[in-house]
């Protein structure tokens, strides 16, 4: 049955509309015009009104050598688990992310209870993973993406919609992504993002995919691809490029998640502009609004959080030395826990230092000598790269290191 002209016209003008929504920033009319053309020309891209695979050279492989299969009995869910567990069940089918399956391999489900109530569906695919033979394809550091983007004025964020739902697993070991419910075993058509080696996977996949632009115009990080350029001209070029690729190989795009030709764009919790990076203000925000730790592990992910921007903050690790302290025990007593006025002094600090501008690096000027600073003590060094430029101070860089 095929579809009638009353039938597409809703949906096309859905879609003017959320392009309109993603060039609406662009004031130069002509430079507007272009962007919408482009994603005219590649709409299916951003069709999300279907589950889609992606085709591909590259399909997810479970290498578990000889092995023998591993199952379990399904976990007890209440009466309201089952309901939700079956409306989960039947979303996928109908997605084709799951189809049932004879397999003599069998996980269980967990429904993890969210803060909403709602529940986040989880296979738990530990035994599956303890036997499968690790992919050491390496991921790309955060500092070499970031240091890529230096100087380019121009960027586009494209978001895969379910990203990891779109790369398909080897017919051949999708029994071994099998899971069992009350009703019933079901097993992966696509990669589950739970899975041993599923970043690897998605990253050898992407790379791949954008091979000639990689580092020349777009870096990859998993489903988040970002566009760069020096000119608007060059950009239509690039986004063209990128988007071509994409479609030919029937990859989507969530809309809500990209932006479109902007100077300013984050990226990896970061901020970027043509000048150099700050952090994101709602990830600082999520630091600020962490409490006093009152256990080990919240002390821990406060200093995991504020770890992650440590190159902004100077002298970071003199700072953290007092919570190291508690985190860094050796031997037995490093599960031990305590928080004393030393610990809360350097806590109140790094929120202090957080909320003072300008937390911002400067990307280096190519045609401008770096200035590196030193300082050591028995205890720990530390440096800031920087360079005078037009006359103005700019640093680039600080790091700190603990030396026990």
């Amino acid at each position: 049955m095929t579809s009638t002209n009353s039938e597409l016209k809703p949906q096309a003008n859905e879609f003017n509309a959320v392009i309109d929504k993603l060039t609406e920033h662009i004031t130069n009319n002509q430079d507007r015009l272009d962007f919408l053309d482009i994603l005219h020309q590649f709409r299916h891209t951003f069709d999300t009104s279907k589950a889609t695979q992606a085709h591909i050279a590259i399909h997810h492989t479970i290498p578990t050598a000889d092995v023998q299969p591993t199952s379990v009995c399904p976990f007890y869910k209440t009466p309201q688990q089952r309901e939700v567990l079956n409306k989960e069940v039947e979303n996928l089918l109908h997605d084709n992310v799951i189809r049932g399956s004879t397999s003599p391999w069998a996980s269980p489900v967990i429904l993890k209870k969210k803060p909403d109530g709602t529940y986040r569906f989880i296979v738990d695919f530990r035994r599956l993973n303890a036997v499968t033979k690790k992919d050491a394809h390496a991921q790309p550091t955060t500092e070499e993406l970031l240091n890529r983007l230096a100087g380019h004025r121009f960027f586009t964020k494209l978001n895969l919609k379910s990203g990891y739902f779109q790369i398909p697993i080897s017919e051949v070991d999708k029994e071994k992504t099998t899971f069992v419910t009350q009703d019933g075993l079901y097993e992966f058509n696509v990669l589950a993002q739970v899975l041993m080696n599923a970043p690897p996977t998605f990253q050898r996949v992407m790379n791949n995919l954008i091979a000639t632009g990689r580092w020349n115009y777009v870096v990859v990080y998993l489903d988040d691809i970002l566009i760069f350029s020096d000119s608007i001209k060059e950009h239509k070029k690039h986004v063209t490029e990128v988007l071509s690729i994409l479609q030919k190989a029937r990859f989507t795009v969530s809309p809500s998640k990209c932006v479109i030709a902007f100077e300013k764009v984050e990226f990896l919790s970061h901020i970027i502009t043509v000048a150099g990076i700050e952090p994101s203000p709602d990830k600082i925000q999520a630091i600020l609004d962490i409490p006093s730790p009152k256990t080990l592990t919240q002390a821990n992910r406060f200093i995991g959080k504020i770890g992650y921007y440590q190159k902004f903050i100077k002298d970071f690790a003199k700072i953290a030395a007092p919570i190291h302290k508690v985190t860094n025990k050796p031997g037995p007593k490093k599960r031990e826990f305590y928080w004393a006025e030393e610990q809360q002094l350097a806590f109140d600090k790094f929120k202090q230092i957080l909320t003072t501008p300008p937390l911002f690096l400067n990307f280096p000027d190519k045609s401008t000598p770096f200035i590196l600073s030193t300082d050591t003590s028995k205890v720990r060094v530390g440096g800031v790269l920087k360079q005078v430029v037009k006359g103005n101070l700019k640093v680039n860089y600080y790091l700190s290191r603990l030396l026990s």
